[in-house]
């Protein structure tokens, strides 16, 4: 199992997480990204290159465009959807935990 710790975590209620996130990945500096409880993630793990992790709640090294672009789409996102093009541009990559509801972007 990764070790996540030392990240910082942004609530992605929180009108102002979406700015921080983006900021953060600017500067390929890693962050979490807690979802809501209604926020859908339901993608194709396949397509956006994802390999599973320690569970099978667990996707680990996905693409960061096409995994998060997917999830902006699903729940009508813009935000996200900007902070993908971010994170692909600095060469970021995304672990997705399903049963805690998180995002993690790194490298």
């Amino acid at each position: 199992m990764r070790d996540y710790s030392n990240m910082p975590f942004l609530d992605w209620k929180d009108p102002a997480s979406a700015k921080k996130a983006m900021a953060q990945i600017h500067h390929a500096e890693p962050v979490i990204i807690g979802l809501p409880k209604d926020y859908l993630i339901v993608f194709d793990a396949d397509a956006c290159g994802c390999t599973p992790g320690d569970s099978p709640s667990h996707l680990i090294d996905c693409h960061a465009a096409e995994s998060l672009k997917a999830l902006a789409e699903r729940n009508d996102s813009p935000e996200l959807a900007r902070l993908a093009k971010i994170a692909h541009e600095a060469g970021q990559v995304v672990d997705i935990e399903t049963d805690n509801r998180r995002i993690i972007i790194h490298d």
